[in-house]
């Protein structure tokens, strides 16, 4: 199994040979202005460009995409793609927004599981926000506030791969790690926060919360150093992971990076 960082939440994770590309942000460096609310009010993102040619990122398999948040799918990946390539989503609504937009084979993730070329991808639900207000900040956003994250197994895969996706530490994800004891987490790590609604994805604590819950695992932190939003940043948690020895549980991939199981 390689999980493979390309820039924010975008990666590419092959299993049992099988290549998936996770929420293709692929615009140009800069290309999004600063968000309203944001604590890097003059902060355009992506931070970074990408590390590899569109071409070489789109040679995979099939497409996961979480939700279509503008840095998990946006206008470059939707004229990017080829229209043909399998994509799954969490929901119908999500699936139908792709369709209009010409994609031809989307198939919905499930959680009892859906299963693509042997592997087994089951779907995870997320908590995008802070309880009692979530519902609020995505409607003042006009976007939809909910997410899925996918456990990913192959039966030539030694390890169970978890992609947490946009969440914060809440029982979804509890349930998850206790349900399918995953070898290999991927957190979504970058404390993104809206002034006034709080974080909207996972930050040190939520890290702490998930290395505790899962002492067997190892946990890759992703999503980092490309969004405005971003509070917490990678050289911050090669700091903690250099203070706790940590270096062999928490893993910070730089854009292109691989790492291998």
């Amino acid at each position: 199994m390689k999980f493979q960082e390309i820039r924010s939440a975008t990666a590419i994770v092959t299993m049992g040979g099988v290549r998936f590309l996770v929420d293709p942000w692929l615009g140009e460096k800069g290309s999004i202005p600063p968000l309203p609310g944001s604590p890097n009010p003059d902060l355009r993102c992506p931070v970074s460009d990408l590390p590899l040619p569109i071409e070489e990122i789109l040679e995979v398999d099939a497409v996961i995409a979480t939700h279509l948040h503008f840095d998990h799918f946006d206008e470059t990946a939707r004229a990017k793609i080829p229209k043909s390539m399998v994509i799954f989503v969490q929901d119908e609504i999500d699936g139908e927004t792709l369709r209009e937009q010409g994609f031809t084979d989307i198939r919905i993730l499930k959680y009892a599981g859906v299963e693509f070329q042997k592997v087994q991808l089951t779907k995870i639900d997320c908590l995008h926000g802070q309880p009692g207000n979530l519902g609020l900040l995505y409607e003042k956003m006009n976007l939809r506030s909910s997410a899925c994250g996918v456990v990913m197994r192959h039966p030539a895969e030694e390890k169970t791969l978890y992609l947490a996706g946009d969440t914060i530490w809440c029982d979804y994800v509890k349930a998850a790690l206790d349900s399918f004891t995953p070898d290999v987490i991927v957190v979504n790590a970058a404390a993104a926060t809206i002034r006034g609604f709080g974080r909207i994805i996972m930050g040190l604590k939520d890290l702490e919360a998930v290395l505790a819950r899962a002492p067997h695992a190892v946990v890759i932190a992703s999503h980092l150093d490309n969004v405005g939003h971003e509070t917490l940043w990678r050289s911050d948690l090669q700091r903690y992971v250099q203070e706790h020895q940590l270096e062999s549980r928490l893993l910070i991939p730089d854009d292109g990076e691989i790492c291998q199981f």
